[in-house]
């Protein structure tokens, strides 16, 4: 029986690259991943990579999502793929089945897994038993795609982040502010989380303050970030949060203590007059739906990154 040896190239590439946390890239990396996603923006519809081709990724989601899950489809087919979509239902998870049994016979099926969960942990046993690399599109502990981009974003507007401040405003404990924090000491900037006491980051780094006031997070500040109040999974806690955080939001007051250029990001949904007010997400929407749409283009160049064909 002829075999096609494309299909069989994951069994002889080099040794598995897994990107579930901002641990699991160096500084270095992370710049080639930048570049080559700075050149993939500028030449899009000019130049069609091929990093991906003859390849099958699929995408296992237990969370809604609009960004992440269409900027992961985009960029697989952008590079040669083929993306497969299956939320927790479609699979024996849902029943019960073992992550350990998923992941062995996905692993002899597809190419790559992109999953989108709540505990870290399960990305984690993917990556452990699935002999295929996998990449974490968010859990309650990180998001380190949505950072990896931001960075990039950042500095693709007012170059090297190195040195400068970043304040985020909202809640210190959530996934995305964990990786901020871990990205910090990594890319030699100083995170500044504005939260309340109860919702202090964990990580302990010379790179990464908390307070309780906005204002001392947002002076000098280059860069001012938010999100969501309430995240999946804490809908339950909503009234508590909506009071906690009441104070805690990008304004007029934050802004006016921030750098005088300072950029003004936010992951996305927002919700205007909760974390940011009105007036601010539409002075500021097109810098914001710019760093939206570079996960496309840093997500398309980590693929690459992961299968070893950044310059493929």
């Amino acid at each position: 029986m002829a075999v096609n040896n494309k299909r069989l190239e994951r069994t002889v590439m080099k040794p598995l690259r897994h990107f579930l946390s901002m641990n699991d890239i160096e500084e270095e990396e992370a710049r080639m991943i930048f570049k080559k996603a700075l050149e993939w923006k500028k030449n899009r519809g000019k130049e069609f990579p091929t990093a991906l081709q003859y390849q099958t990724w699929a995408l296992i989601f237990k969370k809604p999502s609009t960004r992440t899950r269409l900027s992961f489809e985009v960029a697989i087919r952008e590079l040669g793929g083929e993306a497969l979509f299956l939320s927790s239902q479609d699979l024996q998870l849902a029943r019960g089945e073992p992550i350990e049994d998923t992941a062995q016979v996905l692993g002899r099926m597809v190419h790559g897994l992109i999953i989108r969960t709540y505990e870290q942990k399960e990305v984690e046993l993917f990556a452990a038993y699935g002999n295929i690399p996998v990449i974490n599109a968010l859990t309650d502990e990180e998001h380190p795609c949505q950072v990896l981009s931001d960075i990039f974003s950042f500095e693709e507007k007012r170059g090297s982040i190195k040195g400068k401040k970043v304040a985020f405003i909202g809640d210190g404990c959530c996934n995305v502010a964990k990786s901020w924090a871990l990205a910090a000491e990594k890319f030699g900037f100083y995170l500044w989380i504005g939260s309340p006491r109860g919702y202090f980051s964990a990580v302990k780094s010379d790179f990464v303050q908390n307070t309780s006031s906005v204002e001392e997070a947002a002076q000098d500040a280059a860069l001012l970030y938010t999100d969501v109040w309430i995240s999946m999974g804490k809908e339950q806690e909503a009234d508590k949060r909506q009071m906690e955080f009441s104070q805690y939001r990008i304004d007029r007051r934050a802004l006016s203590v921030a750098s005088k250029d300072a950029l003004v990001f936010h992951c996305l949904p927002a919700y205007r007059d909760k974390e940011i007010a009105l007036e601010i997400f539409n002075e500021r929407k097109e810098e914001i739906y710019t760093q939206a749409e570079n996960r496309l283009h840093v997500q398309k160049a980590l693929l690459a990154w992961i299968v070893g064909k950044l310059n493929g």
